[in-house]
């Protein structure tokens, strides 16, 4: 009768162990699933940093370039020039007379010797900072042109070629 018991125990843990072990398959198969969804979107690269379909549109119909690229490349030597601190590559990307408001007063930079010349006080930190941050997809555009940052300069169409027609640093943080 000892022997009886003992089997039958035997068969009820072997019977559980058997319903158990496709359960716990089942839940190691989620589980994996899981770590491979997650390390998927922990490997997966932040959004490209391009215009959208709207803006593209926008640049042309609101903004008056004659197309994207003619914007894009525009923008991109700018941001290039700037970075190398390159004074005379930014000066021939200045539509003139450039605005430049700070000190709540606004000047004008008549020709590009006056830009270079005063380029440390108009090209500010806050500025350069502004234009090496700001992202294609996150650009404002309207019919007075594309801003950058949140004011700090303004990209327009100007006498038929794209140029940077204001220069804001009266901007708070």
């Amino acid at each position: 009768m000892k022997n009886t018991k003992t089997i039958k125990i035997m068969l009820t843990s072997v019977m559980a162990l058997s319903l158990t072990i496709p359960a716990l398959s089942s839940v190691s198969a989620q589980a994996n699933t899981t770590t491979k969804s997650i390390s998927t979107q922990a490997t997966t690269k932040t959004k490209v940093d391009k215009l959208t379909p709207e803006q593209e549109k926008s640049l042309v119909d609101i903004a008056g370039f004659d197309n994207v690229k003619q914007f894009t490349g525009f923008y991109n030597n700018l941001r290039r020039s700037v970075a190398k601190n390159d004074k005379e590559a930014v000066a021939n990307r200045i539509s003139y007379p450039l605005s430049v408001y700070s000190n709540n007063h606004q000047r004008k930079i008549l020709n590009k010797k006056q830009f270079i010349a005063e380029y440390d006080t108009i090209m500010t930190a806050k500025t350069k900072k502004a234009l090496a941050d700001q992202r294609l997809d996150n650009l404002f555009i309207r019919d007075q042109g594309v801003k950058i940052g949140s004011g700090e300069m303004w990209i327009a169409m100007l006498d038929d070629k794209p140029g940077v027609y204001t220069i804001n640093q009266n901007l708070h943080d």
